[in-house]
């Protein structure tokens, strides 16, 4: 039995995972979560961020094999510099520099690989600018490793106390731009099949968070922070109309804002057979008032068919009249 179970669990891995023609994986199927945050230019919250990739590390830090040096901007063996040691830079840069953080467990460097932790800090400007954080895993590491996806979020919202954020099922893409852009189609034809898929961007995403004052969206876990949640009456009164919604839905609050949970597990729905992710369209009305509603193309079109501003903006929308 356990060696039918690890055919079934290679089985599931080997179909999470999309090569291109010379065998690189360039887009994979991963548990993901991530925030955004303010005053990512303050040494306290870069100090904070530091601490939850040291948490990430701890986890997983076995399966990383590529970091980012943030002197020369390339990719280097993790463990072998300054690029897997956070501590050593990101808290030490002035105000007026920013920080970009990325490490993988790919087994090439321009590949995509569900080990994965990114941030990107901007430094300090006359108009405020979202931090954020994403950190992804297989997605059956917690079937076979302790903890959960909502401990790790929980975790980096008590560090971080984000103004908003989500954690489910997404697609981690290559963090190298020109193997990015050619399978950007892909992306485009798995989101549009499975409308609970997150279709991740958090740099862009930030910055269209901050002009439109809200939320990206929801998923299976959604983080909403204190600011925001006083559009709809306060975190008192979220918690309990959105306990009033559905009875599925866990609310756990943190200092600063508020963790909701769709239900035991994500869904991925499938909107080739109009089945939609049914507490995820709930809370997506439920949370409207404070979702953005302009965004630029995800994507740059350079193949079709593609994320362009139109469909972008429509794929923030898609629960909305379901």
């Amino acid at each position: 039995m356990p060696e039918e179970m690890d055919a079934l669990l290679a089985g599931l891995k080997e179909h999470l995972v999309f090569k291109d023609d010379d065998g690189r994986v360039v887009i994979q199927v991963a548990l993901l979560a991530t925030v955004y945050f303010d005053d990512p230019y303050k040494r306290e919250v870069r100090e904070a961020l530091v601490s939850c990739c040291e948490d990430y590390f701890q986890l997983c830090g076995e399966h990383l094999r590529w970091a980012v040096n943030p002197d020369t901007e390339f990719m280097e063996r993790f463990g072998e510099g300054k690029g897997s040691n956070p501590r050593a830079w990101v808290p030490e840069r002035h105000e007026d520099e920013d920080f970009a953080l990325i490490c993988h467990g790919g087994d090439q460097h321009p590949e995509a690989n569900a080990f994965s932790i990114q941030a990107f800090g901007a430094e300090r400007r006359q108009y405020s600018h979202l931090g954020n954080l994403r950190v992804s895993f297989p997605v059956l590491w917690f079937w076979e490793h302790p903890g959960s996806l909502t401990d790790v979020l929980l975790n980096m919202c008590r560090k971080l106390k984000p103004v908003s954020g989500y954690g489910g099922i997404g697609l981690i893409e290559s963090p190298s731009t020109s193997v990015r852009h050619w399978h950007e189609s892909t992306v485009y034809q798995l989101a549009q099949r499975l409308p609970g898929l997150e279709v991740d961007r958090p740099i862009s995403h930030a910055i269209w968070q901050r002009q439109g004052n809200g939320i990206k969206g929801v998923n299976w876990l959604t983080v909403v922070g204190d600011r925001l949640s006083a559009k709809l009456g306060g975190l008192d009164a979220m918690q309990a109309e959105v306990s009033t919604l559905d009875s599925r839905f866990l609310v756990q609050r943190f200092e600063g804002g508020v963790m909701i949970q769709a239900g035991a597990h994500p869904d991925l729905g499938d909107a080739a057979h109009n089945i939609w992710p049914e507490l995820y369209v709930k809370l997506a009305k439920y949370l409207q008032p404070i979702r953005i509603t302009q965004h630029r193309a995800f994507h740059q079109a350079a193949f079709s068919p593609t994320f362009d501003k139109e469909s972008s903006e429509a794929w923030l929308r898609r629960f909305d009249d379901r």
